[in-house]
C-alpha cells in the first residue's frame, strides 16, 4: 500500500435478504452470485494513477466453498500499464495471514492495422476480467460474504464504465444477513443508549422441506469479553423462506466500557452441522 497517496473508500451493503442468485444448480449446488461494486460516485468511474481505492463488500451470501473470484469491468478509456486488486494486511482476517497479498494484471491495448485512410489508428483498452481460484487471499475471506479489498491502476489512469464481482462456488444451506440500522456517523454515547439492527435467516437446504434451524448471539466487549444476548431458539423454514427480524435493538448500558463491540449472530442446522454467522460493529463512546 503507497501511504503517500490518498486513500478512497466505498461501502456496499446488500438489503437484508437481498442477495440475488443469477445461477444455480440443485444437482452440484453451484452458484454464481453477481453484483456491481458501489465506488461512491456514479458511473463510469476513473481510477487515477497509483491512487487505492478501498471497498469494503458485504454481499450478503454465505459459501461452503468458493471455486472462482471474478472482478469484471467495462472499460471507457485509459492509458495505464496494469491494475491491482490489493488485499493488504489490514483488511485480512487472521487465519489467512499467510497467504499472497497482490494480484497484478497488465491492461491489454488493441489498435487497427494502419490504413491510408487511418494511418495512426487509435489504441483502445480492452475490458477486464480478473479471476482468482479457491487457493486466493480474495476468495478464503468472501466464504462469510464480507471482505475487504482495495484497486490501484500504475503508470496511468483507467475509466470504467462499472466493476462488478462474481462468486462462482458452493452456497451455504443457511443465509444470515445482519445489519445495524443507524446512520453512517452513528457511535453509543458514554451514558449508553440503545443500537437498532435488522436480520434475516433463509432456508437454501434442498434436501429437506421443513428445516428447524438454531439461533443465538453474542456481544464482544472491547476487552475480548464474550456477552450473551439471548440464548439459543428454534427458527422453522421451509426451503427457501427467509424471515426477517426487524426493529431490533441493544440497550447498552452506561457501565459498559467505552471502545469497539462486535455483535455476532450464530445459525446452526442441527440435521447437518453446518453453522454460518454474521456480525455487526459500533462504538461506544468515552466520557
Amino acid at each position: 500500500m503507497n501511504a503517500s497517496c490518498p486513500l478512497h473508500k466505498a461501502v456496499l451493503k446488500k438489503p437484508i435478504a437481498g442477495f440475488t442468485l443469477i445461477c444455480a444448480s440443485t444437482l452440484v449446488q453451484a452458484d454464481t452470485i453477481s453484483t456491481t461494486i458501489d465506488l461512491g460516485e456514479p458511473y463510469p468511474f476513473s481510477f487515477e494513477d497509483r491512487v487505492e481505492y478501498e471497498v469494503d463488500l458485504d454481499i450478503a451470501h454465505q459459501f461452503d466453498a468458493i471455486e472462482k473470484v471474478c472482478i469484471k469491468t467495462k472499460v471507457k478509456g485509459g492509458n495505464a500499464d496494469r491494475m491491482a486488486v490489493i488485499v493488504g494486511p489490514e483488511y485480512v482476517k487472521p487465519c489467512h495471514m499467510s497467504y499472497e497479498m497482490l494480484y497484478p494484471m497488465s491492461m491489454v491495448y488493441t489498435a487497427d492495422d494502419p490504413t491510408p485512410e487511418n494511418p495512426n489508428p487509435v489504441s483502445e483498452l480492452q475490458d477486464v476480467s480478473l479471476c482468482l481460484d479457491q487457493n486466493s487471499l480474495l476468495a478464503k475471506n468472501l466464504l462469510d460474504g464480507e471482505v475487504k479489498f482495495s484497486f490501484q491502476t500504475v503508470d496511468g489512469y483507467v475509466e470504467f464504465w462499472d466493476v462488478e464481482l462474481v462468486v462462482e462456488g458452493e452456497s451455504s444451506d443457511i443465509q444470515l444477513a445482519i445489519e445495524i440500522d443507524e446512520p453512517a456517523e452513528f457511535s453509543v454515547p458514554s451514558y449508553g443508549g440503545r443500537v437498532n439492527y435488522d436480520a434475516s435467516i433463509r432456508n437454501l437446504d434442498y434436501t429437506q422441506s421443513l428445516v428447524t434451524f438454531e439461533q443465538w448471539s453474542v456481544l464482544k466487549l472491547p476487552n475480548g469479553t464474550n456477552y450473551p444476548i439471548h440464548k439459543s431458539r428454534d427458527v422453522v423454514l421451509n426451503y427457501s423462506e427467509a424471515k426477517d427480524f426487524t426493529r431490533n435493538y441493544l440497550n447498552i448500558p452506561a457501565w459498559f466500557e467505552a471502545g469497539d463491540y462486535e455483535l455476532t449472530w450464530y445459525v446452526v442446522n442441527p440435521s447437518t452441522g453446518n453453522l454460518v454467522e454474521d456480525s455487526l460493529y459500533f462504538t461506544k463512546n468515552a466520557d
